[in-house]
Order: C-alpha cells, then sequence, then structure tokens
C-alpha cells in the first residue's frame, strides 16, 4: 500500500505506522511557518517544534524549505539569516535501483545539514544535504551549494564556489536582546 502512495522511495521511520501522524502534523507546521504571515521569529519557533535545531536569534525568510522528512537532520546555530525562498535539505532519499550506487538509508543516516553561526543564506539558494556552511560565511543568491563552505568567505554560483574570503575582523557584531 505504502508503495502506491510513495513509489519506490523507501519510506523513512519517521513517517512508518504511528509515526505517520506525527509527521503528517509537523508538514502543516512546515507549510505554515513556509506562507503565513508571520515575524521571522515565529517561523524560527515553528521550525523548531518540527524537530529543526534553531539556535538563537535566527531570521527565516518568507517561503523557506527546510527538510520536511527529516527536520532533525538541519541545524540552524545562532544569529543565522536565511533569506526568502532558500532551500535547505538535511537527508536523501533514493529510489530502490540506485541504492548499489548511491548507497541506502542506513548508510547514509548520519548525514547532517549544519548553517554555523552568523551565517548568511542568500535568496533562492540551495543547501544540498550533508553539507556545513562556515560561520559566518555567505551564501550568495541563487547559488546551489554542495560541498562545504569555509568559515569567512563569500560563496556564489552553480556549484557555489567561494568569491571571496575575509577575517573575523571584518565582522562587527552588534549585541542586542
Amino acid at each position: 500500500m505504502l508503495e502506491k502512495l510513495w513509489g519506490n522511495i523507501p519510506v523513512s521511520p519517521e513517517t512508518r505506522g504511528a509515526n505517520l501522524i506525527g509527521a503528517v502534523g509537523k508538514r502543516w507546521l512546515h507549510v505554515i511557518a513556509r506562507y503565513a504571515p508571520l515575524p521571522p521569529a515565529a517561523r524560527a519557533a515553528l521550525h523548531r517544534r518540527r524537530g529543526v535545531n534553531v539556535g538563537s536569534r535566527v531570521f527565516i525568510g518568507t517561503e523557506v524549505f527546510i527538510d520536511d522528512a527529516v527536520p532533525a537532520s538541519v541545524t540552524l546555530e545562532d544569529d543565522v539569516t536565511v533569506i526568502a525562498q532558500t532551500t535547505i535539505l538535511g537527508h536523501t532519499y533514493y529510489p530502490r535501483h540506485f541504492h548499489g550506487l548511491l548507497g541506502d538509508e542506513a548508510t547514509r543516516a548520519d548525514v547532517r545539514t549544519t548553517i554555523r553561526r552568523g551565517a548568511y543564506l542568500g535568496l533562492r539558494s540551495t543547501i544540498l544535504a550533508g553539507v556545513t556552511v562556515g560561520e559566518f560565511a555567505i551564501v550568495g543568491a541563487g547559488s546551489v551549494v554542495n560541498s562545504d563552505v569555509p568559515p569567512y568567505t563569500v560563496v556564489a554560483g552553480v556549484p557555489a564556489r567561494v568569491v571571496r574570503e575575509f577575517g573575523p575582523d571584518d565582522i562587527r557584531l552588534i549585541e542586542g536582546p
């Protein structure tokens, strides 16, 4: 029956059996967080309730997609800014016929995506599963990030490449509420 609903993508443990009701509820929270006219702090709180690891003073813009199947696989540390229409993936599922080539769920179970303290993700950027965006790194608008981003760098493009480096002295931290 599940194969008729999901096709040949294996169903994760988070959406099997009784967990299915909770998973559906979390996806509704995701829809509200993405599209409702809410302040960024309210969006962050909704993503936190879904299971995303969200730090303090995190700005999440409208229409931001944060992994909806395994939200706990994504971490947004303190002072992260995620601008509108950005996608952050924390896991990967492949059709069964690719498991020999790309691995099955068990071999990819520890995949995590981390956006480190102070990082900035530009409009419509995409962060693929398993990537770490370094502390205070900047991801340019429309970039596709498929590998780790060093701290204190600006990356841009498809795929994203380092276009500028800077240092901690270039950052001016503003203490606030």
